[in-house]
């Protein structure tokens, strides 16, 4: 059985910066231990680096899967709206093993959110965002995106 989760919150919610007089971040601890117990890398510095170098009306659904374990996988939906002032994306993760464990985890990560609007976990929670046949998605806003999903194999 696969077991999803799925959160809405701001971009910034993905790192943290252990000391607050230096400009260094790392992937929030929490997101790390998620990472971990999930097998998969996602590289956190370089979409939150892109994600705030890029301008808005921009982002496509990047989808990192453990090869391993092939239901495994972690979502994140880096379209950033026009009119959004808080950075937030929808991101999420599917398991199919350790799920009450994985549950833990993804409450404390929410919870221990600043910025967070939406928790979500159940079997079809990630469905729509990894539907194949709904891409490329157009976003209008003065010009049209059209958000592609984007998918990486585990290294």
């Amino acid at each position: 059985m696969k077991y999803e989760f799925g959160v809405m919150a701001s971009i910034t919610e993905l790192v943290e910066y252990p000391d607050e007089h230096n400009d260094a971040y790392i992937a929030h601890p929490n997101f790390q231990i998620i990472m971990d117990q999930l097998g998969i890398t996602v590289p956190v510095a370089e979409i939150y680096e892109h994600f705030f170098a890029n301008p808005v009306h921009n982002g496509h659904v990047l989808v990192y899967s453990n090869p391993v374990q092939p239901n495994a996988c972690i979502v994140l939906d880096t379209y950033r709206d026009p009119l959004d002032q808080l950075d937030m994306i929808y991101f999420g993760w599917r398991c199919s093993s350790e799920i009450d464990l994985i549950r833990e985890l993804s409450r404390r990560f929410y919870d221990e959110c600043e910025f967070a609007v939406r928790y979500e976990e159940g079997q079809s929670v990630l469905y729509k965002l990894l539907k194949e046949d709904t891409y490329p998605r157009k976003f209008y806003y003065n010009t049209v995106f059209e958000q592609q999903l984007k998918r990486y194999p585990a290294k």
